[in-house]
């Protein structure tokens, strides 16, 4: 136990001394950026030895250069001191100093060629332009006085200087190899680069000596770090954290991170005991001093439980488990562990126990609770009132023999068995007690041993029962009155199927008389037309006077009038015949291809005369000559023609004289629509029931007084339905009337749902 409690302790040592080496861990870091900083030095110094190179470079040649043109000046004033000096192709001496190795002198006319020089392989009697590349463009240089440089014949790119030697038409040109006037600026870069590579090597030989021991010392910093967040996952996961807790001096405690993160202190916020008595609770203040006077008294282990103010979870619990250290009396070592959830977790329990004791106290029922030792947990107020405990002998944990002594239970007059008794000694029975109440009791045992019992008052449902068996006679009553009941409605029922049958028989007489008048009129189809159309032909003899005048103009009004009634009559009497033909089945559809315009062309022809009478409007949509009126539709022409002409004049006799009709089509997907629309009278539900109906008349909305046959609607939903269409007719202020034809555009097939015979199901 001592042995486990040092080590602990050096480990909280070892802890606190976490901080220095994560400085050091971040001078470490630091020490990346030093070889980047070694590279740039080299690299500055590279940069720096480039360009000193560079600059010499140009001064050593502006320093050949500028001796160059003081050779050809001196020369140029030696022959010009003493022409004399030129002899054959010699040139006069120069000292050493000018006229040097490599350096070529001579002397040229004006014409260009060379009459001496100073060196072999240039003849005299040469042109000295053969020697140079660009020849014009040197010359060009040359002639304003300064150096320029131009590529030999060899392709060796040389210096050249000029100078006129005064009062002759000659002149000094001289000329040294680039090449040569470097040698010894060749020979100091080598020096440099030399002394360069040598200071690189040493350079390099340190860094690679620094990364070496860079990567031992991050090998021992990675395990290191690896151990402590083992350490530190340890404990970040069993939410607890170590602590060296010194009780005098300067009041810093060392704690691990696992701790502060507990405690949800920054890494970088020193921790003191000031800080920590600030973040406590007010019920635990002093806890340091208590912990100090533990201290004092020589315990062994101090345990304190306490709450401390979180910067985002709020008041935590914390359990802290202290010794004390072997190098310190005045310094605690210990671990600090999070107890929030814990202490949550048994407030809970005994919510959840104070809600259970409030709702078995609550329950209508009588319940009482034993543990395995047959001593009390639990009981409500209804057992102790059924068995008149008083309440200090149902205590918990009260012997059963003890309670049982106190309480004085009433008389059970009658016991029975109630269901069959149940495993591990389960059961349950009703009793009747004396004073006429019943109670249902079933007792349980536990799965710890225990024993449970609920009494339930079932005086109400014995009650109950009771009424239930009155009921149930009472109702057998009722059954055989039902029954007798039921004999009476199967009478009636008798009776009613009789009068269906009769029902039956005489709609099936009206049906056939209705059939027989639709088959009378149109098989009178021929003698009702054939006088009418005498009538009217005799009546227009008279009033045209074909034959000769009539003795009287009143007779060629009478005849007139004749002539309209018969016209009048023959219309009514053509509706009846064609919707007695509707009826009666003898309409066939003959189908073929019909431009949609021509059948509103030839439909708004046959109402042209009516509209003139009432001076009215007729817009249609689209004609013949139209795109959309050319499409095609495969119809009996005459049938869906007749049948816009009976909605066409019902639009007109609905219209005021001026008003306005309007007939157009428009296609929708495979159908068509045909609106027939006119701005009359507002109608009404009512008014257009009547209207679709045969004979139906509207009173008081026509303005010429002809009613007609009532049956144009009618004949026309007939023609449409035969079709495969519908016809929809609405009525508002704003619009007045319209009615919409709906009509495909090609016969669709008619599926029947009929039994298929002859196959196996």
């Amino acid at each position: 136990m001592v042995r486990s409690r040092a080590t602990s302790a050096e480990d909280l040592r070892a802890d606190s001394t976490t901080a220095p080496e994560r400085s050091g861990a971040s001078r470490i870091r630091y020490f990346r950026w030093l070889p980047i900083l070694v590279v740039g030095f080299v690299s500055l110094a590279a940069f720096a030895l480039i360009q000193q190179a560079t600059s010499s470079r140009a001064e050593r040649l502006a320093a050949g250069e500028a001796a160059l043109m003081l050779a050809a000046h001196l020369l140029a004033s030696e022959i010009a001191r003493d022409p004399q000096s030129v002899l054959g192709n010699q040139i006069p001496t120069l000292p050493a100093r000018v006229q040097r190795a490599g350096r070529r002198l001579f002397v040229v006319n004006g014409q260009g060629v060379i009459i001496a020089a100073n060196a072999a392989g240039i003849e005299a009697g040469q042109n000295w332009q053969a020697l140079v590349q660009n020849a014009e463009e040197l010359t060009r240089d040359l002639s304003s006085g300064s150096n320029a440089q131009a590529p030999m014949v060899n392709g060796e790119m040389a210096s050249f200087a000029r100078a006129s030697i005064n009062g002759q038409d000659q002149f000094v040109l001289a000329f040294e190899p680039v090449a040569q006037n470097l040698l010894g600026w060749l020979q100091d870069i080598h020096t440099i680069g030399a002394i360069f590579l040598c200071f690189t090597a040493v350079v390099t030989a340190f860094l690679a000596t620094y990364y070496a021991q860079r990567e031992r010392v991050l090998k021992i910093g990675a395990r290191s770090a690896s151990q402590r967040s083992e350490i530190e996952a340890a404990l970040e996961h069993g939410r607890c954290g170590l602590w060296n807790l010194p009780l005098h001096g300067d009041g810093c405690a060392p704690a691990s991170a696992s701790l502060r993160h507990l405690l949800g202190i920054p890494a970088h916020v020193s921790l003191t005991l000031g800080d920590i008595e600030a973040r406590l609770h007010t019920e635990d203040a002093g806890l340091f001093a208590r912990i100090d006077a533990d201290r004092r008294e020589g315990r062994s282990g101090i345990d304190h439980l306490f709450r401390v103010l979180h910067e985002t979870r709020g008041w935590i619990w914390l359990r802290m488990r202290l010794i004390p250290a072997q190098e310190s009396d005045t310094r605690l070592v210990g671990i600090l562990m999070d107890v929030t959830e814990e202490r949550a977790q048994d407030e809970e329990i005994r919510k959840v126990d104070a809600q259970l004791r409030d709702a078995v106290e609550s329950i209508s029922e009588a319940f009482v609770l034993w543990d395995e030792s047959n001593r009390l947990v639990m009981c409500n107020s209804k057992y102790r009132n059924f068995h008149a405990i008083p309440v200090e002998f149902a205590r918990r944990g009260m012997p059963y023999r003890s309670v049982m002594e106190q309480a004085n239970a009433p008389r059970i007059m009658n016991e029975i068995e109630y269901g069959t008794p149940g495993p591990r000694g389960a059961r349950s029975y009703e009793a009747q007690l004396q004073d006429g109440r019943w109670l249902l009791v079933s007792e349980r045992h536990t799965r710890d041993g225990g024993y449970v019992s609920v009494g339930t008052d079932i005086t109400a449902r014995k009650m109950q029962e009771e009424q239930l068996i009155e009921n149930e006679r009472q109702l057998r009553i009722t059954v055989a009155d039902l029954g007798n009941s039921r004999e009476a409605l199967r009478r009636q029922a008798t009776q009613l199927s009789e009068l269906a049958d009769r029902y039956l028989e005489q709609k099936a007489a009206a049906i056939g008389a209705n059939r027989a008048k639709a088959e009378f009129l149109a098989n009178m189809h021929h003698e009702i037309r054939t006088p009418i159309n005498h009538i009217i032909g005799f009546a227009e003899l008279i009033e045209h006077e074909i034959f000769g005048p009539c003795g009287s103009p009143r007779y060629v009004e009478y005849a007139r009038d004749i002539r309209r009634g018969g016209a009048n009559l023959m219309a009514l009497i053509a509706d009846i015949l064609d919707m007695a033909q509707v009826e009666a089945g003898r309409v066939k559809i003959e189908r073929t291809p019909t431009p949609i315009g021509a059948l509103l062309d030839e439909a708004v022809q046959e109402v042209r005369e009516a509209v003139e009478a009432k001076s009215l409007s007729l817009e249609v949509e689209p004609t013949l000559m139209e795109p959309a009126g050319q499409i095609m539709i495969r119809v009996d022409s005459g049938a869906i023609r007749k049948a816009m002409v009976q909605l066409l004049r019902s639009s007109i006799r609905l219209s005021p004289h001026g008003g306005r009709v309007s007939i157009r089509a428009r296609m929708a997907h495979n159908h068509v629509n045909i609106f027939i629309a006119d701005a009359g009278c507002v109608l009404s539900q009512g008014d257009i029931g009547t209207m679709a109906d045969a004979f139906g008349h509207i009173d008081g909305m026509l303005d010429d007084g002809c009613k007609g046959s009532g049956l144009n609607i009618p004949i026309a939903r007939a023609l449409i339905e035969l079709h495969g269409g519908t016809m929809r007719m609405r009525s508002a202020p704003d619009y007045g009337s319209l009615v919409m034809i709906h009509l495909p555009i090609s016969p669709e097939a008619v599926q029947l749902d009929l039994p298929i015979r002859g196959m196996a199901a």
